[in-house]
């Protein structure tokens, strides 16, 4: 278990959310099985692909292996991003990084990744590893602004095991 369960974040100097009057501490911390409905909503409403391997039970089983890479922010008690990191124990992986839509733009992604990949080089992570739907311009800004970079040179392959995993044909 890290050494830290839970940070405050101060929002960046000089940027607010598109419907918010002031910039609000941001807490981020280590989720708990308490928090999967509220974390359910949010992904659901953020348009993320929810995948068998995404409900309840699935997710108690991500908790046993790394509960330390699951990280919610939380704005005045309330659940405003999530994110879910993996680690292999060679490589580091980014998945479901997402933000109420009415908080963006507030440091909430930017604060949920710091800690998620200060945790992932503390594992001794080298490299963190993640995908992006091609449509998805803003989560490929914000990741390029980071220091992330599209690698051409491989392709995403995946094989569904169970049946519902991937989306309709878009």
């Amino acid at each position: 278990m890290s050494e830290s369960r839970s940070r405050s974040h101060a929002p960046p100097a000089g940027r607010k959310g598109h419907h918010m009057e002031a910039a609000a501490k941001v807490d981020v911390a280590e989720f708990a099985m308490g928090d999967f409905p509220a974390v359910d909503r949010l992904w659901r409403r953020s348009g993320l692909w929810m995948r068998p391997s995404d409900d309840a039970d699935e997710t108690r089983l991500k908790l046993e292996r790394d509960p330390d890479l699951f990280l919610l922010a939380r704005v005045e008690g309330e659940i405003v991003g999530a994110v879910v990191g993996g680690w292999d124990g060679r490589r580091a992986y980014v998945y479901h990084l997402a933000v109420a839509a009415e908080r963006r733009r507030a440091g909430i992604a930017s604060a949920l990744m710091d800690e998620l990949e200060r945790r992932f080089r503390e594992k001794g992570a080298l490299k963190a590893k993640l995908q992006i739907l091609a449509d998805n311009h803003a989560s490929r800004a914000f990741f390029q602004q980071r220091g992330y970079l599209l690698e051409r040179d491989c392709e995403p392959w995946g094989k569904e095991l169970q049946e519902g995993g991937a989306p309709p044909e878009r």
